[in-house]
């Protein structure tokens, strides 16, 4: 006998974490959904708006991400879609996908370190210090593509407005501000810092860093291996080749 708190599971009626799927269904949000499976209940408007936030900001970044460029390759293979999704998420560790719950861990760790009366301004000064002289990368900062991401821009501007930034979120930013200072040049809080502070900040366990990037790239490796499939099979896919045919900049309705 073993005890399960997720789903109950009856004749004619489910229940998630105690709420009526049916119920569910045209109530709530995926990105709800999302927060009540993990978290055990419903979030606030706040929260359900910063998750989904989250999940929209990961959705893909191309095909220089090593998990569209696997789903791909198995995609041309011929294999079923779902053998073609899960090949691109098994891709996701903790150099591609891995930095949220990385960035998660060494903020949690960093706030362990603080001494009584120290701010979190001096706080940040010392880890940044320490990493520089132990030559320590700071997971969560920096881009090998974007110096100035707008995703982490419009991550934040959506978690202040929602009032969901705190104290992860602050030395986050603190850090960034000190790297930039001490390196002398810039070495900005890029999306996955972002969302990883977002979500401590939210009390998620750092593990969830992965699960959500995964949960949200999942869509981005779904349209990467339909558009595959109308190529030829078995081919060679090598990232720089591509050349982007689709729509042009335009405006959100």
């Amino acid at each position: 006998m073993w005890e399960t708190k997720i789903t109950k599971v009856s004749p004619n009626e489910l229940l998630i974490r105690g709420y009526p799927l049916d119920e569910l269904i045209g109530t709530i949000s995926y990105a709800a959904g999302i927060f009540l499976a993990l978290k055990g209940d419903l979030p606030t408007s706040q929260e359900e708006k910063v998750i989904n936030s989250i999940l929209v900001a990961t959705m893909d970044h191309g095909v220089t991400a090593p998990s569209a460029v696997t789903a791909r390759t198995v995609a041309s293979c011929g294999v079923p879609i779902t053998t073609a999704m899960g090949a691109g998420i098994l891709a996701v560790g903790d150099y591609h996908g891995g930095a949220g719950e990385e960035c998660i861990k060494f903020l949690k760790k960093s706030f362990k370190l603080q001494e009584k009366g120290q701010s979190l301004s001096e706080l940040a000064t010392k880890i940044v210090t320490e990493a520089k002289t132990r030559k320590q990368r700071i997971p969560g900062f920096g881009h090998r593509f974007h110096s100035d991401d707008p995703r982490t821009k419009k991550l934040l501007l959506v978690a202040e407005e929602a009032e969901i930034s705190g104290k992860f979120v602050e030395l986050a930013k603190l850090i960034a501000i000190e790297l930039t200072t001490q390196l002398k040049r810039p070495l900005p809080l890029n999306v996955d810092g972002a969302i990883g502070a977002l979500l401590a900040d939210m009390g998620f366990d750092a593990q969830l860093g992965k699960a959500f990037f995964a949960i949200s790239r999942i869509t981005g490796l779904t349209a990467h291996i339909l558009e595959e499939y109308s190529q030829r099979p078995v081919r060679t896919i090598i990232p720089s080749e591509a050349k982007y045919t689709g729509e042009e900049k335009r405006p959100v309705p």
